[in-house]
């Protein structure tokens, strides 16, 4: 059986295709291309590419042994759990990084709001106005972001522990 993580990343990357072919592929330790075809009903140029896809992703990985017989190429193909922690890990860093430069952006800035249209903005913004809002023309009010900041650094603190546990 698949997890959901795995499930989630391949969905959100290569669609419902990819997310069938890792659903088989959790089922057992590998399978072949051909057996991918008898269970999913894909034609072998639209498996290969995603499976080529998945691979790229470190989502999969195959071993390729010489058919005897025919002289080409077998592949057996696997679910590969460590390239997911990688895959999971950089999507991770990159959200932690957004999260730092969103609160630098809420510590370094002081914000006004229109309480009509609830549109917020920064204070060299509302100067320009002269805290009029440019939508409606009512006052500007100055706003606290304290709740914002304090759950941008509770945020924070939980994926940089996550990551380093």
């Amino acid at each position: 059986m698949p997890d959901a993580a795995l499930e989630a990343a391949t969905r959100e990357l290569l669609g419902e295709e990819a997310v069938q072919l890792i659903q088989i592929l959790s089922e057992q330790e590998e399978t072949t291309d051909d057996e991918l075809i008898l269970k999913t009903g894909m034609k072998l140029n639209n498996l290969r590419k995603i499976l080529y896809q998945l691979f790229e992703q470190s989502l999969v990985s195959y071993r390729r042994v010489r058919d005897k017989d025919a002289g080409w190429f077998k592949y057996y193909w696997r679910i590969n759990r460590t390239g997911l922690s990688i895959l999971l890990n950089a999507k991770k860093r990159k959200i932690l990084d957004k999260l730092k430069e969103r609160l630098e952006y809420e510590t370094r800035n002081m914000f006004f709001i229109c309480p009509t249209d609830n549109v917020r903005y920064v204070f060299e913004d509302a100067m320009e106005t002269n805290f009029q809002c440019p939508n409606c023309g009512g006052k500007l009010e100055s706003v606290q972001n304290q709740d914002i900041i304090s759950v941008l650094k509770i945020k924070i603190a939980e994926l940089e522990s996550n990551l380093s546990g």
